[in-house]
């Protein structure tokens, strides 16, 4: 059929079944462009006479406006978009007229991904699902980023809404997303309040623009996505205000639903990813593909805990969140069975270091077994892997207390080294000077060398039992604490599990350090606050210790974002926290070294042992735990039996300043 005939038909069913998308698809005889039909609308209904402009963008070359076309009466256009690899495209829908009234404050848009075939809707919820992973690429009209950045921003935008449709993403309608957190709510909350820009005379969409200090709608949303939790009350005060209940009806009869019956703490967004061998992640590593790599505790469907367990390999996920790597076992092929903290990328490889004393070494092009990797001498079980600039690789014996080191990433050239009062490895990071930090999980010191003088040994004390570390921009090391003092302390009111010791004894086993942990959570279950975050200067002095005491719960991963503020996970808290880092200046007003900005949360978060930052400024979390009690098992628990492992990711979108990746030495800012 005609493409003509095939669009009358598709707006014949469009009016009648008020759909918001016209679509017919017509692939260029030349295969360099594609023919999309479009529309505009805003709460269904359809944008007279709106300006949809055609933008292209890419690393290197910034964005440019390739197109400008009218919607019509019924808010259809028609455009080609030209395919070339490499670049990204996007609509910028401004003005025009809904319900007859002038919308001149009132800019949407939407992000495309190279799965756009046919058709192509702008509307209120695309300008949500768009912005808040493309939040820190914004500037306007503008969407500048690298290569990895443009990927990771568009991909990410059809986990919420499908840009073809206009509707609800098939990943937030899964059962892993839709009842297990607020982000639907949030999302209809906030295309609901851009909705108030489709009047010029809107006193709404004034109070909008004001409380963001922004003059149009696409601002206000890029504000914010920036800072969700920015006048959070008052933007949910707004909504209801503006979509008062309909008495007879009991609900908000104008407003999308469903909505928030309550004013959330922020407008954050968060998607939970799965899939892959994705069960109990530990550290989690971004390579220069913009490809997330983490090791797995325990294998998916498996009754694994820390007393008996099945474990996980290495997990491997496209920068749209699509598993690359096999479901349930991950890579493996090494004989690997089950990966702590232990994951990093070098150069060339991907590296894991196992609870079964193996370093498994993998392609980063296509996830092969390469290793396992050869050590001179024993080792014992694992965790924390550094790279250095230089290209060294350095991984921390957890059980045996050593330090080993791959010089050049050579996986066959493993050393195991000695170094002076080195107890409990955990976790390991090389700044700029070539110096080795590692943290212990045991221990109350911080022990520091020169990778080419490893016996040159010096120590910072800090509190008891550290694990993740990372190095900022300008040197300083921020380190998660577990404890709250440089010498065991029963915390006031607490009760020691049966059969258990204080001060505990070393653990001969990782499994053992964490199943100590998990009992003594359950016995106190009264204590919601332990730990602390430290800031050590490049000359080894304590900058500032304490540092978001009462608002962690045994803190896991450190991670630095361009911006050089701080995020660390709460573990037991379930908590991503956000700290003003050493540069005050970009931080809120009023806000110090230190001082926590905010803390995000979600019924998607579950216990969670890393954060890292991806190259577009999205946080990636990983689900560690689920249920403690499962954790902790000694005998069959029925149905929860399989309930320890954490369930995937979790991606909250455009919070943190981007950072190139990987993480090679300390923080890298995008060029």
């Amino acid at each position: 059929m005609p493409c003509h005939k095939v669009r009358l038909l598709t707006l014949l069913l469009t009016v009648a079944l008020g759909l918001s998308a016209v679509a017919c698809s017509g692939q260029d005889e030349s295969d360099n462009k594609v023919s999309l039909a479009g529309a505009v609308s805003l709460m269904g209904k359809p944008i007279e006479g709106a300006s949809i402009s055609l933008w292209q963008t890419s690393a290197g070359n910034g964005a440019k406006q390739l197109h400008d076309v009218r919607s019509g009466g019924d808010g259809r256009f028609e455009l080609d978009v030209p395919k070339q690899d490499g670049t990204v495209h996007y609509l910028i829908a401004q003005g025009g007229r809904v319900n007859e009234k002038p919308a001149e404050k009132l800019v949407m848009l939407s992000v495309l991904d190279p799965e756009i075939k046919e058709s192509v809707v702008v509307n209120e919820l695309t300008t949500v699902a768009s912005v808040w992973p493309n939040a820190q690429l914004l500037d306007g009209h503008q969407l500048n980023g690298s290569t990895a950045a443009l990927m990771i921003g568009s991909t990410h935008v059809r986990h919420m809404v499908d840009p073809e449709t206009g509707h609800y993403g098939a990943t937030l309608l899964d059962g892993f997303n839709l009842p297990s957190s607020e982000t639907m709510a949030r999302l209809n909350v906030l295309s609901n309040l851009l909705a108030l820009c489709g009047s010029s005379t809107s006193k709404g969409c004034d109070q909008l623009l004001s409380l963001t200090e922004t003059d149009n709608s696409l601002a206000a949303m890029t504000a914010i996505a920036r800072a969700p939790w920015r006048n959070a009350g008052e933007l949910y005060n707004l909504f209801t205000d503006s979509y008062p209940v309909d008495e007879a009806a009991q609900v908000r009869t104008s407003a999308s639903q469903p909505y928030l019956l309550f004013a959330p703490e922020s407008f954050s967004l968060s998607i939970r990813l799965f899939g892959g061998g994705a069960l109990a992640l530990g550290k989690m590593m971004f390579d220069d593909k913009a490809n997330l790599w983490s090791g797995a505790n325990w294998m998916p469907g498996s009754q694994s805990g820390v007393i008996t367990g099945i474990g996980g390999g290495m997990t491997r996920f496209a920068p749209s969140g699509k598993p690359l790597s096999p479901a349930l076992t991950g890579y493996n092929g090494q004989g690997l069975n089950g990966v702590g903290w232990g994951t990093g990328i070098s150069e060339k490889y991907a590296w894991v270091s196992t609870f079964n004393n193996k370093i498994g070494v993998f392609d980063l092009s296509d996830g092969g077994s390469l290793g396992p990797a050869t050590v001179d001498l024993p080792i014992g079980e694992l965790q924390g892997i550094g790279t250095a600039r230089n290209g060294d690789v350095w991984i921390a014996d957890n059980t045996a207390d050593h330090m080993i080191h791959f010089p050049g990433g050579d996986y066959t050239k493993g050393r195991r080294l000695t170094i002076k009062g080195l107890e409990s490895p955990f976790g390991v990071a090389i700044d700029l000077q070539n110096r080795v930090w590692v943290s212990s999980s045991y221990d109350n010191k911080l022990t520091v060398f020169p990778a080419e003088a490893p016996d040159e040994v010096a120590t910072v004390t800090i509190a008891v039992g550290a694990r993740g570390l990372a190095i900022d921009s300008t040197g300083h090391v921020w380190v998660a604490q577990q404890s709250n003092a440089p010498v065991p302390v029963l915390p006031p009111g607490a009760t020691l599990p049966p059969g258990a010791q204080f001060p505990p004894p070393k653990p001969k086993t990782i499994m053992q350090e964490f199943e100590a942990g998990a009992a003594f959570a359950l016995a106190n279950p009264q204590i919601t606050t332990g730990g602390q975050v430290g800031v050590i200067s490049p000359e080894l002095k304590v900058v500032r210790n304490g540092i978001a005491s009462d608002d962690v719960y045994v803190p896991w991963g450190v991670s630095i974002d361009g911006n050089d503020n701080v995020w660390v996970t709460s573990m037991l808290g379930q908590k991503l926290l956000h700290i003003c880092g050493m540069n005050t200046a970009v931080c809120p007003k009023g806000k110090q070294t230190g001082d926590v900005i905010n803390v995000y949360q979600s019924g998607v978060i579950q216990m969670t042992t890393d954060v890292i930052i991806d190259d577009a400024g999205n946080l990636w979390s990983a689900n560690n735990w689920y249920d403690d009690r499962a954790v902790i098992n000694a005998t069959d628990s029925g149905r929860t039996s399989t309930f320890a492992g954490g369930q995937g990711f979790v991606v909250t979108y455009g919070v943190a300043g981007p950072v190139k990746n990987p993480l090679i030495g300390p923080v890298r800012k995008p060029e």
